[in-house]
């Protein structure tokens, strides 16, 4: 509870505790970054919030707070339906936030309040929340994580075989599922786009949870996946772990990758990612290009994986982790148990090791 005469909860009470969040912001601000779980009741869309501000600094903020009043007064119909609903969905408090908790969330409160409806603001609104997750990234930092990294060149299944892996309740790190993207210039076809603030909201969460175990698991990731960008020493900590190596033949690589990404169902992406692809050599682009031409997606693959991604794979920073610190892992011709079984035993090993 603030000093003011709102009814409020700081971020520690909302996250530990039972609340349905309302969140007034634009739906771009949401987007960024919200609490997960939370609902959008924007008070100014996009065009509006840029209207608002526009008028904040050319006219005067008596003028930002008329035009502000009147798309408050219009929208009230909906925001009163959306708490009543949710009051009947949920036994839970609502908590009502914006970016600061200021005027926007500061006026649905006042006004719920003396409606009868016992609603709560967030202290400091969702920036109170970045605040929280950036002192939690540091705090992180500090620990002497250990880490067993599983890499292997592109379509060796890493991030099939960590999910299997967390499903068993294995200490797994999926930094690809967290960062929404698949690693690779075709990472993004099929997923959601997720902003770095929202990833480091779900990597936080992720490691608390795997504070307590002795060690941790992750994929050979590179210091960025697509938009997002992995903390510094968490790639201290997977460059320092032990490294399990993956190999399978060419051809179950291109045809996971085929199963994977789907390109006859994703032609259009598939082909803008693939025009991002600017160091393919002049006689790589050449055969990509022909066989995209004849949907050969099988090819395409092939040559990228032959020319391109294997050659660059062999040049990554985890080449310079010390030898005793690899296990090769072949995983041609073996069925999922059997992957699963020798890539356990290879992940004890390397724990052993420690």
């Amino acid at each position: 509870m603030t000093g003011s005469d709102k009814p409020s909860i700081d971020n520690l009470e909302l996250i530990h505790g039972k609340y349905e969040v309302i969140d007034v912001r634009s739906p771009q601000e949401f987007t960024e970054f919200h609490y997960p779980g939370s609902i959008n009741v924007p008070l100014f869309s996009n065009k509006e919030r840029a209207e608002v501000g526009t008028a904040y600094k050319q006219e005067s903020p008596d003028k930002a707070k008329e035009i502000g009043l009147k798309l408050f007064s219009e929208k009230l119909p909906v925001f009163y339906e959306a708490v009543h609903s949710l009051m009947k969905e949920s036994p839970n408090p609502i908590v009502i936030t914006c970016a600061r908790g200021g005027m926007r969330s500061g006026a649905y409160v006042s006004l719920l309040n003396s409606l009868g409806f016992p609603v709560l603001q967030l202290e400091g609104g969702i920036r109170s929340l970045r605040q929280y997750v950036q002192g939690e990234i540091e705090r992180l930092s500090t620990i002497d994580w250990k880490a067993v990294v599983v890499g292997g060149n592109t379509g060796t299944r890493k991030t099939i075989w960590l999910e299997k892996l967390d499903a068993e309740g294995y200490p797994v790190l999926n930094l690809e599922m967290l960062a929404s993207h698949r690693g690779s210039i075709f990472g993004h076809i099929g997923m959601k786009k997720r902003s770095q603030k929202m990833f480091e909201w779900l990597l936080v969460e992720k490691m608390q949870q795997l504070e307590s175990h002795s060690y941790l698991i992750m994929e050979a990731e590179s210091k960025r996946i697509g938009p997002v960008i992995i903390p510094e020493w968490l790639q201290s900590v997977k460059e320092s772990g032990r490294f399990i190596e993956l190999e399978d033949t060419m051809e179950s690589r291109v045809n996971y990758l085929l199963k994977e990404y789907e390109p006859e169902l994703n032609e259009e992406a598939f082909a803008e990612a693939l025009q991002k692809l600017t160091r393919l050599k002049p006689y790589t682009k050449e055969a990509v290009d022909q066989a995209l031409l004849r949907n050969d997606y099988y090819t395409v693959f092939y040559r990228l994986l032959e020319e391109y991604y294997d050659p660059r794979y062999s040049h990554k920073p985890e080449d310079h982790i010390e030898k005793n610190n690899v296990l090769k892992l072949n995983i041609s011709g073996m069925n999922e148990k059997e992957v699963l079984t020798s890539l356990k035993n290879k992940i004890h090993s390397a724990v052993r090791k420690e």
